[in-house]
Formats: C-alpha cells, sequence, structure tokens
C-alpha cells in the first residue's frame, strides 16, 4: 500500500470514528473533536494492532502499553484544571517530567496523545505506521480549526514529555536482558518445552525490570504450589487429573470461553509438512480493548479516560514482573508435560501450552491486576460487552464488571489444559493487590484488599456454566 494510501486511510478512519461531516474544512471546533475521549481509544486501538503486528510477547506488548500511557497520563496531570495526580514521586524513578512553560498555550488532550504516540513509535517496530497515525491526528486538529500556536505549543510539550518517559525507560534494565536464555533442568517436576513447536522459555529475566508502583517484583509472592509428585494420591497428580478430566469433557461454552481468552501473539500450527504461525491480540492489548468499552460506556471524559488506561496498563506490567518472577523461581512443569509424562501420553490440551513455566497464570494475575483498577475507577458496577475478538472470529460476551471477566479469564486458562485450577485461583489473588496498589498510587487512597474465598470466585462462575449467552 503507497504511504499516501495508508495516510488518508488512517486520517479518515479518525474523522469517521469521531462523527465528523467533514475533515477537509477547518471548522474551528477542534476542542469538540480533540477532547473526544472516543479518540483516545481510537488511538490505542490502532497502537494494539500495531503490536499485534510486530509480534511482541506479552510482557513486552505490557511495557510498550504502561509507557505509552503514562505519558499521556503525565501531560494531562500538568494541565491545573483538573485533578489528576501527577505519578512523579509514586512510580519508581520517575521524577523528570518537564512542567509546561508558564506562557504555554497548550491543548492538553492533543499533547497527551502527541506524548503517547511518541513513546509508541519509540518502542515498537512499525515506524511507517506510527508516524502516520501521529500525522492523522494532526492533521485532525489542524483540519478542524486548532490555532498555530496552540498546535506548536502542544506538539512542543507532548514531545517534551514523551522524551522525559523514553529516557528514564532506558534504565528499566530492558535492553540488558535482550536475547537471555532458560537453562532447561531436566529436573523431575521442573518446566520443560512444549509442543508443536518446542518454544524456549519466554524473558527469562523479565523479573529483574523495574516495577512502576512495586517495591520489588516479590513484593506479593503466592503461596508456594503444591509438592511435585507422581504418586497418584498426591494433591499434583489431582491436580493433573483435574486438569485432563476438565479438557476432556468440555462443552461449547467452556471451549468459547477457552478461545475467547486465548490471546496466544504467535500461535504455531503444523499441519503434515506444513507449518505456519498466526498472530492474535496479548492478554494486555485485550485488556486495552475493554477499557475502552467500559470507559465509553460510563460516558468518562477524556481525562477519566486516560486515567483509566494508565492505570490498567501500570497494572498489568507489574503483575507480569511479579507474575514472571513466581514463574521462574518455583519453574513448574505445565499439565500438558505432566500428563504426557505420567497419565496418558497422548493427551492434548485444548489450548497451545504457551513456552514459559506454569506457576502461577500471568493472563489471570494481569487480569485480575486491570479488573481491580476499572473495578475501582468505575464503581464495580459496569456491565459491558466485550467484542474485541470479532477479528479472530469469536462471538461477543458480556459481563456484570470487570471482576466477573476476570474470574472468567482465570477460568479459560484451566479449561484450555495449560494450568492446573490452583495456579489460576493464586494468580487471581495476587494480581487484584497489584491493581490495589496502583489505585493507591493513582488516588492516594489506601484500597483494603480483602481476600476473596474460593467459594466466593467459584459461586461468580459456577463449574464454568456460562455468565453470558451469545449475541
Amino acid at each position: 500500500m503507497k504511504k499516501n494510501t495508508i495516510y488518508y486511510f488512517f486520517f479518515f478512519l479518525l474523522c469517521s470514528a469521531i462523527a465528523i461531516s467533514s475533515c477537509k474544512q477547518k471548522n474551528n471546533d477542534y476542542e469538540k473533536v480533540i477532547h473526544d475521549p472516543l479518540l483516545y481509544s481510537l488511538v490505542m486501538h490502532k497502537l494494539n494492532y500495531v503490536v499485534i503486528y510486530d509480534i511482541f510477547t506479552p510482557p513486552v506488548a505490557a511495557r510498550i502499553f504502561a509507557y505509552s500511557n503514562l505519558a499521556a497520563y503525565e501531560v494531562l496531570a500538568n494541565d491545573k484544571k483538573h485533578q489528576l495526580i501527577s505519578l512523579q514521586g509514586k512510580v519508581k524513578g520517575l521524577n523528570n517530567i518537564p512542567s509546561p512553560g508558564i506562557d504555554s498555550k497548550i491543548d492538553y488532550p492533543f499533547a497527551s496523545l502527541i506524548a503517547l504516540l511518541k513513546v509508541g513509535d519509540n518502542l515498537t517496530f512499525s515506524a511507517d505506521t506510527m508516524r502516520l497515525l501521529t500525522d492523522s491526528v494532526k492533521a485532525l486538529a489542524k483540519d478542524n480549526g486548532m490555532p498555530d500556536e496552540i498546535f506548536d505549543g502542544s506538539v512542543a510539550y507532548g514531545n517534551q514529555v514523551a522524551d522525559s518517559v523514553i529516557s528514564w525507560s532506558k534504565h528499566d534494565n530492558y535492553a540488558q536482558t535482550r536475547g537471555a536464555t532458560f537453562a532447561v533442568s531436566n529436573i523431575e517436576g521442573h518446566w520443560a518445552p512444549t509442543p508443536p513447536a518446542y518454544f524456549p522459555a519466554v524473558e527469562p529475566l523479565w523479573p529483574t525490570l523495574r516495577c512502576m508502583v512495586m517495591d520489588s517484583a516479590n513484593m506479593f509472592p503466592p503461596p508456594p504450589p503444591p509438592a511435585f509428585s507422581k504418586d497418584t494420591s498426591s494433591e499434583f497428580y489431582k491436580m493433573a487429573v483435574d486438569v485432563m478430566h476438565t479438557g476432556n469433557t468440555l462443552d461449547s461454552t467452556k471451549k468459547w470461553i477457552a478461545n475467547f481468552w486465548d490471546c496466544n501473539s504467535f500461535k504455531m500450527h503444523i499441519e503434515g509438512h506444513a507449518m505456519f504461525a498466526t498472530k492474535a491480540m496479548t492478554p494486555c492489548g485485550h485488556w486495552m480493548e475493554i477499557v475502552g468499552t467500559i470507559a465509553k460506556n460510563n460516558n468518562a471524559d477524556f481525562y477519566k479516560t486516560a486515567s483509566a488506561y494508565a492505570g490498567a496498563s501500570i497494572g498489568i506490567y507489574d503483575a507480569f514482573i511479579c507474575c514472571w518472577y513466581t514463574k521462574y523461581k518455583f519453574d513448574i512443569l505445565r499439565p500438558e508435560t505432566y500428563i504426557n509424562r505420567y497419565i496418558d501420553q497422548a493427551w492434548m490440551p485444548y489450548l497451545q501450552t504457551p513456552p514459559f513455566p506454569e506457576y502461577n497464570s500471568a493472563h489471570s494475575t494481569i487480569s485480575a491486576a486491570a479488573a481491580t483498577v476499572l473495578g475501582q475507577i468505575f464503581k464495580n458496577n459496569t456491565a459491558f460487552r466485550d467484542s474485541s475478538e470479532r477479528d479472530w472470529g469469536w462471538p461477543d460476551r458480556t459481563f456484570k464488571n470487570s471482576d466477573e471477566a476476570a474470574i472468567e479469564v482465570s477460568y479459560s486458562r484451566f479449561y484450555g489444559g495449560i494450568h492446573y485450577k490452583n495456579s489460576v485461583l493464586t494468580a487471581y489473588e495476587q494480581g487484584k493487590k497489584i491493581g490495589n496498589l496502583v489505585m493507591n498510587k493513582l488516588t492516594g487512597v489506601q484500597y483494603a484488599f480483602t481476600k476473596p474465598t474460593q467459594k466466593q470466585i467459584e459461586s461468580n462462575h459456577p463449574n464454568g456454566k456460562p455468565i453470558t449467552t451469545i449475541h
């Protein structure tokens, strides 16, 4: 596709999404257009699809979303007409965000989008696409009458904040962990690569990255998993049998749930002598789409929408660090490996097993963190319809609130045969603690954590019975 064609595709997509009748004529109503929270969500949606195209692993995708949304948030926190609390001094090492000049003419929502897009451009590979998207947002402001002085001041300030966040990001130990490998121990009970591609373990040094709000990667340690055992009377053996039996008896609803939340960003397929891969949203990308849906349902303004994205993405980022610490500390084998070795050599899970240790569930941890942030921002009473999986052929699902969705995520990994039930439930608890911590930083309010019992969790999703209906 030629450059001009791509440009106008993005430009007209932005225009149509916010119902602009004419993008060619200046209408001097730029605030109505640029301050529309749907524009922020649309930009995040486009960044999500760049992340998909570039095939980033889930932890790396979380880093992209966290830094990009944090940059946008810090721009808005400098708008004294609103009450957002800057995260400088609250997020680890963040203390270099520039203040706007006294006489600067700045449209803060526009500047926040400039900052978001510049950080996103810096952290992704598809530079042409990101720059064309940035040009489209700038054209939207110009063609709707933003005065040159405000346009120039906003672009300058957005870029200043983005540069400070990019500079700060370079000290999080990410670059130092590139190319790290994990030595498979070959000890019974420990992780081993799984079919069909037997990929090496992903991001073994991720726990060494700088956290954003947690004190350390081990701030919220879960209880240790049951001791490995091949004894048929042991708890570990029974956990594996539970996974196998559940996988062998999946009904259509459980399969739907498993597929809906699979979010395997790079799935390998082998058919005869042919081998090919397919792309999908990462787990954090799926939650970015949910943030936009819930914000829209609540008629959230631009500032609250940006706060929701920032809070959820920061929670997801730290949740990955926390969960990855747990994974590589315990180094537990996947159900597929255990069952094939000790119970049924031919058994296969419904979903393809991701390439990293089992305990505990990353998808459960990050979902609980995001859901907790959204539940507190929007009072946990927001029903929503999740349509983000339509591009992958899965029907929409509806939920009473974000926490119900997070609980279903946890069960989806158990249904898919890639996690033991104990792992998804401890991960859910771990994620809720992280979400509470994020909200403490965003609001200054100390949110208490009440440990849910397994009965309380399962009462929201009894025995995998459908919460929702197909639409």
